[in-house]
């Protein structure tokens, strides 16, 4: 079995619109990416902040790189910076093909900040910042929907 790997990414939002199209396009993302991971062995997060998008996957190493590398090339990212890719023994997010933390105004960390350092160490714990960050949020978001779809009832 290949050895699975967790990479942390920002970047910033190139999609233009009002906030509604902005909203559309982010869930056409998600869709998207619900429908392609499983196949392919992907779990991860995502996290749409002020204007920045902030990811995590996780997978086999190989796989994770080609989906990094259509990530870099989609028109929707602007200056993608890695926070770390790293080895992992078992996954953050393995009940989701692709979880959603929700559009938040304040992550909790600088991430202009984050992006101007070329310091290796602050990227990493940046990296592993933001992967505690959104399992803490995708678990509020999660609890948030079924108490949602359970009032529906």
């Amino acid at each position: 079995m290949p050895q699975l790997h967790n990479l942390a990414y920002i970047s910033r939002n190139a999609i233009h619109g009002t906030p509604d199209e902005v909203k559309n396009e982010i869930r056409a993302i998600l869709a998207t990416a619900r429908k392609n991971n499983p196949g392919n062995g992907i779990t991860g997060a995502l996290l749409y902040s002020g204007g920045y998008f902030c990811q995590v996957i996780e997978g086999p190493q190989s796989v994770i790189k080609k989906l990094f590398e259509n990530i870099e090339a989609d028109t929707r990212h602007k200056d993608v910076v890695v926070l770390h890719f790293v080895p992992i023994q078992s996954r953050a997010f393995s009940e989701w093909a692709m979880a959603f933390a929700g559009f938040e105004e304040d992550i909790g960390f600088k991430i202009d900040g984050v992006l101007s350092s070329k310091n290796e160490l602050k990227m990493k714990e940046a990296g592993r910042n933001l992967v505690a960050i959104l399992e803490k949020l995708v678990i509020e978001h999660q609890k948030t929907l079924e108490k949602f779809e359970r009032s529906q009832i």
